[in-house]
Parts: C-alpha cells; sequence; structure tokens
C-alpha cells in the first residue's frame, strides 16, 4: 500500500461547512422541488443526524477502529539472518577463509493469540460503535429539551410582546383619562414607565431566543436562520401521570447511554484479560539454516527449534492490570447505576409535583388573574379605581402569565429530565415515530464483519 497525500485546507474545510449550514438540504434548487419544508421535531433530528458535528465526530472514531478490526492478525515475520564466516589459523586453506551462511527463522504464536487479538480489536470497535450509538440517544434526547425551550421562549416572547401592547393601550388610556380630569399626570407617569419596562422584558426575551436557537444550532449542525416556526401543535400534549418508577427502572436498564457504554467497556476488559492470559504461554520458534565450514569443502544444513522457557516472566504484570481493569469498570457500572437510580427517584418526584403546580396556575390562578384585570381596566375607564390599583392589578396578571410559561417549560424539562434518567423517549412530539428513535444495538446486528475461523 503506497502513501496518499491528502492535505488540510483550512479555507476549503470552512468553506464547505458553511454551504453545509446554510444548505441542509443540499442544492436549494433540488429541494424547491419537493414544496416548503416544515421545521418541525422530525426534521430537526433528520438534519442532526446529517450534520450533527458531535455525531460525526464519534462516526468518525468508529470507522477508525472498524477499519482496524476488519483486519486479521497477521502472523509475525520471519527473521532473516544471512553474513560471512572468516576462519584463520595454521589448519585453515586460504581458498575457504570465508564462507557464507544463512538462516531464517518463524514464530507460531500459541493459546490462540491471534485470535484473541482479533477478537479484541473487534469487540473495542463494537464499543466505539455504542459509544457512537449511545451519543446519537443523548443528542436525540437534549435536542427534545432544545426544541421545547425553543417553542416555548417563542411563546414567551410573544406573551411579552402582546403585554407590551396592553401597557400601550393603558398608557394611551391614561392619556384621555388625564385629559377629561379622571388622573393626573403622575398616574400617566407611571402607567408610561410600566410600558418601558415591559418592552426591556421583551428584548431579553428576544435575546433567551437568541439563546436557544444558538445552542440548537451548535447541535443539529445547520444555520439558525433555517428555523422556521413549525405548524401547531408543535409540542407533545403533557401526560396527567408517568408510568410506575419500577416500570421505568426496567426501561432505564436497557436503554441508559452511560450504563450501555459500561457495558461494552466491560467486554472490552473481558477481551483484553483473554488476551494478556493467552501472552503467559511462550510462542514456538523454528527455522531453517545454511552453513559452510570455514577451511573446508563442507556443507551444514540445520534446523532449529525453540521456544521460551517461563520461568520468570508469565505475563504476571499484564494480567494483574488487566482483572483490576475489569473489576474497576464492574465497580463503575455499580456506581452509574446508582446514580442513575438516584436521578430516576428524584426527577419521577419533581415531576408529580411540577405537575400540580402547573395545574393549578392554569385552572385557577390565571383565570382569576385575567377576570381582575379586565374588571381594574373597566373601572380605570370609568374613574372608579386609580392608576395604582390598574397597574398592580395588571403586574399581578402578566406575573401569573409568565410563570405559567415558565411552569410549563418546567414541566417539559422534568419529562426530558426523566426521559434522559431512563434513557428512552417516553412522549412523542408531533410527527415523531419511535422507529426515529436512535437505537443502542448491543449484542446484535454487529457492524463489525465476524472473524475468519483458524
Amino acid at each position: 500500500m503506497k502513501y496518499s497525500p491528502a492535505p488540510l485546507v483550512p479555507d476549503e474545510v470552512v468553506q464547505r461547512v458553511e454551504i453545509s449550514r446554510q444548505q441542509p438540504d443540499g442544492d436549494p434548487a433540488k429541494a424547491a422541488e419537493s414544496g416548503p419544508q416544515v421545521f418541525d421535531f422530525p426534521r430537526a433530528v433528520e438534519w442532526m443526524a446529517t450534520h450533527g458535528p458531535a455525531l460525526k465526530e464519534a462516526r468518525a472514531e468508529f470507522e477508525t477502529a472498524r477499519a482496524l478490526a476488519k483486519v486479521k492478525t497477521p502472523l509475525p515475520n520471519p527473521a532473516l539472518e544471512i553474513g560471512p564466516n572468516y576462519g584463520f589459523g595454521p589448519d585453515v586453506a586460504k581458498l575457504y577463509r570465508v564462507q557464507p551462511f544463512g538462516s531464517i527463522g518463524f514464530t507460531i504464536p500459541t493459546a490462540g493469540k491471534r485470535r484473541k487479538q482479533d477478537e479484541l480489536n473487534r469487540v473495542r470497535a463494537e464499543l466505539l460503535f455504542i459509544q457512537m450509538q449511545a451519543k446519537h440517544r443523548e443528542l436525540y434526547l437534549g435536542l427534545r429539551l432544545l426544541y421545547s425551550q425553543w417553542i416555548l421562549t417563542r411563546e414567551r416572547l410573544e406573551a411579552r410582546k402582546k403585554i407590551a401592547e396592553s401597557a400601550e393601550k393603558s398608557a394611551n388610556m391614561s392619556k384621555k383619562l388625564v385629559q377629561g380630569g379622571f388622573a393626573n399626570a403622575l398616574d400617566l407617569g407611571l402607567l408610561e414607565l410600566e410600558a418601558a419596562r415591559i418592552r426591556t422584558e421583551a428584548l431579553d426575551a428576544e435575546r433567551e431566543l437568541a439563546a436557544v436557537e444558538g445552542e440548537m444550532s451548535e447541535t443539529i449542525g445547520v444555520n439558525a436562520g433555517q428555523f422556521m416556526a413549525p405548524p401547531e401543535p408543535a409540542l407533545p400534549a403533557i401526560p396527567e401521570a408517568t408510568q410506575e418508577i419500577a416500570e421505568l427502572r426496567e426501561i432505564m436498564v436497557a436503554n441508559h447511554p452511560e450504563l450501555a457504554r459500561l457495558r461494552a467497556q466491560y467486554e472490552v476488559a473481558e477481551a483484553e484479560l483473554r488476551l494478556e492470559v493467552a501472552k503467559q504461554y511462550p510462542d514456538f520458534h523454528f527455522g531453517p539454516s545454511f552453513e559452510r565450514e570455514t577451511g573446508e569443502k563442507k556443507t551444514v544444513l540445520g534446523l532449529t527449534l525453540g521456544i521460551d522457557i517461563p520461568l520468570f516472566d508469565r505475563n504476571q504484570q499484564g494480567i494483574a492490570s488487566s482483572k483490576k481493569r475489569r473489576e474497576e469498570i464492574r465497580t463503575k457500572y455499580e456506581a452509574a447505576a446508582n446514580r442513575a437510580l438516584a436521578s430516576l427517584e428524584k426527577t419521577w418526584r419533581s415531576i408529580q409535583l411540577v405537575n400540580e403546580k402547573l395545574k393549578l396556575l392554569k385552572n385557577t390562578l390565571l383565570p382569576k388573574a385575567n377576570a381582575n384585570l379586565e374588571l381594574a381596566r373597566k373601572s380605570l375607564e370609568t374613574g372608579a379605581t386609580d392608576a395604582l390599583r390598574f397597574l398592580e392589578t395588571e403586574r399581578g396578571q402578566r406575573a401569573v402569565l409568565i410563570e405559567a410559561l415558565d411552569t410549563e417549560l418546567s414541566v417539559r424539562e422534568a419529562w426530558v429530565d426523566l426521559e434522559q434518567a431512563v434513557g428512552l423517549p417516553l412522549v412523542l412530539f408531533p410527527g415523531e415515530k419511535k422507529e426515529t428513535v436512535p437505537e443502542l444495538n448491543e449484542g446484535k446486528n454487529s457492524p463489525i464483519d465476524a472473524n475468519p475461523k483458524r
């Protein structure tokens, strides 16, 4: 195999990445033929699978390991020795003083070392495959949170804009009341100050939206300008309750990405230990030799057979290290399972509490705050109340409205936390299918070709 140069040209790479971010569907002309595309959650998932930088990195690492796993471990190279023998002394004939000699030696590995090395390369590649899938699953679950935050931040921005418009109307109405003698300049100043403050809150909401879009753009690998508002409903309905914690625990064992990684690492540790145990047995050496006696017309052919005698070095260090490495991963798996169970219990309890809060806000507090605001507005128009009382009522209604949106976001974050605790989506987005959830193919559908029989 010959070396083939592949220079890295920074300008070309950046330009190619920029085009990919701006045109995630390829050629705009061809993409336009299929009609306008909606940016819903399934489309975000599709773009992330194609353009996500973190996934590309994990895929590249796996491809490197797979390339090694597909190449069989070769036999050791034979050793060739040639040279002259020089003889001297009174009995050496000058004609035959310099004679050639040569030998070739072969090593035959014992105890199935080559097969065990092939197996180790295979499970290492499968480890990186599981890590790639686990990364995809984690990014998938993280994207569910980012997409929910994006939708709810947009709703919060729209709510703040409507509140700002309402504050402007209240200030304009106050001007009319001042002209009619039902309010004074102080009332007008307070309402105008409140309207200006609300506009600054709307700007803060726009900044929050830009931050969420930036984080989602980094995850998906697509420019945020491609994120068009999706049709309603964009988010899944929030369930009344979750599954029982025992059922969720079973889902967690089979789907938690970190536990899957550690199980794959344990398989690698097992393969490494098998190889280290095999290395305690010495390899077998043999080889023919050719030699001419110096000073004589004599040719000698020989055959050497040899094996190292494992009196002192029986690979004690390698075996001891591999055994402890296996126990280390077992301990890490137990610790990860402990953390996963604690996270599951915490998020399960959190959902119960935040669901109750959202129910109270939407069913009791928000309708009451809206009714109070409407009553205060009518009273202000008729001069039955002053601007301070109206302003206080408006602030209360706005606080409840924003808190309801924030609580809905907290509920959805709690559900995503629960999904991340078990490692599997529990509530599907509109248009999402179970088949689109990244798999964790442990021990099935191995991406590595089976090693040939020895």
